[in-house]
């Protein structure tokens, strides 16, 4: 309605329906212009980042892939630097929806690496080549599994069956 009265007032057209179906052109490219442009965007980031629910299922975290905020200050959107440090850690910062979620995020990020626990990274790679239940193995034996993987050009060694591999055993 509004980019029809604009393009009225300017005198573009004279039938209202014209108008409307103009109007509605080109909302419906923007639209499609806006999505590819967040879809080129995420092809390149996806290879980097992780999806902070995804995050949340690999590490297998009820809390953090139920949240709800509770306190007002908790639905505002996350602060700057909550975004740089959780985009450092490999988390898609643009996935997280307010300043709770970011903050139980970076709570668990920070516990997990006190801990020797895998990182948001490893956990993505070694993912996608198959590997089970990565959220909890320790940071350095997914240190030596991606290696692995690298010094065989990034290819799953023979004998190797990612699903049913437990590191040490």
């Amino acid at each position: 309605a509004e980019r029809m009265d604009r393009k009225l007032r300017k005198g573009w057209f004279i039938d209202l329906l014209e108008a409307e179906e103009e109007s509605r052109k080109d909302i419906r490219e923007e639209r499609e212009q806006a999505l590819a442009s967040q879809l080129r965007e995420m092809r390149t980031r996806s290879r980097r980042l992780v999806d902070p629910l995804q995050y949340a299922v690999s590490i297998a975290d009820e809390d953090l892939s139920d949240y709800t905020p509770t306190f007002a200050w908790e639905m505002g959107p996350p602060s700057e630097k909550q975004m740089a440090f959780l985009e450092k850690s490999g988390i898609a910062p643009s996935s997280v929806p307010n300043k709770g979620m970011a903050k139980v995020l970076i709570d668990r990020l920070l516990s997990r690496r006190e801990e020797g626990l895998s990182s948001p990274k490893q956990i993505r790679c070694l993912e996608r080549y198959g590997f089970r239940h990565v959220g909890t193995w320790s940071f350095d034996d997914a240190s030596r599994m991606i290696g692995i993987l690298a010094g065989n050009d990034w290819k799953v060694p023979r004998g190797l069956v990612p699903a049913t591999y437990e590191p040490g055993a």
